[in-house]
């Protein structure tokens, strides 16, 4: 665990070290900052550190006037001979509040409530994680089409592919309709089941059940028919060749 001390007394910054290793915090301190431009250089050009003792009352100025210019999200347990100041602590990701001269079962308290607010997160962290692995985005299963004067329920399986003509994005059906859909193909990129779906250029999005044969094209492209057939030819890109048949081969 990496600690940063932001106290313009000598003697109080060692006896706060002292006061960490004798409660099993071994050698955690990486700087003694003694002012508030110290603390605005060093905060600014290090990497954040795991903890932050701050005292308040500084030789050139108050200890907020760093966190209120720096952007530091690490908690701050800050150290201070007088009490007029917790509100604002709390305001500056403040773990405790301590009062000098501080004593070791004060000091052991602050770094168990750290350690525990630390834990917590980890734990919330680490259920979200669970739920990114374990639960399946939910993909579109239908859509609701704009024809005429009505709105037609379509099933996402229902669409051959999409594709872009003079700005407008359409939805191919297999049963040869052609509807404009409100989406833009980037938008429908992230609602289409990728293993059913795939993005073959900036103008078609193909069904893997709508491709019917995969033909060479000059310089290592490949032009893919599908069916119904399409207006445009659909040429994937030489970077895109080996994606594009392993998406196809592999789902």
């Amino acid at each position: 665990m990496k600690i940063v001390i932001v106290e313009d007394e000598p003697a109080a910054a060692s006896q706060l070290k002292f006061l960490l290793r004798e409660i099993g915090v071994e050698d955690p301190v990486e700087i003694v900052i003694e002012s508030v431009e110290e603390g605005i250089k060093w905060f600014t050009s290090h990497p954040s550190p795991d903890l932050v003792f701050s005292d308040i009352q500084l030789a050139d100025g108050i200890s907020f006037d760093i966190y209120e210019q720096v952007q530091l999200n690490t908690p701050i347990i800050f150290t201070t001979a007088f009490d007029e100041y917790a509100i604002r602590a709390f305001k500056h990701n403040s773990v405790d509040y301590l009062l000098k001269p501080i004593d070791e079962d004060s000091l052991r308290f602050s770094i168990e409530k750290f350690q525990n607010q630390q834990l917590m997160q980890q734990e919330r962290l680490n259920e979200l994680i669970q739920k990114q692995v374990f639960m399946p985005k939910a993909y579109r299963k239908s859509f609701l089409v704009k024809f005429r004067d009505k709105l037609l329920p379509i099933k996402t399986e229902e669409f051959a592919y999409f594709f872009i003509d003079n700005g407008l994005v359409y939805g191919q059906l297999y049963d040869g309709r052609k509807l404009v859909v409100d989406f833009k193909l980037e938008d429908l990129e992230g609602q289409l089941d990728p293993a059913e779906f795939t993005r073959a250029n900036r103008q078609y999005i193909l069904s893997r059940e709508s491709i019917i044969e995969i033909e060479s094209h000059f310089n290592s492209r490949v032009n893919v028919k599908v069916q119904p057939e399409a207006s445009f030819s659909i040429i994937i890109s030489k970077e895109k060749v080996t994606p594009f048949k392993r998406w196809f081969e592999q789902n």
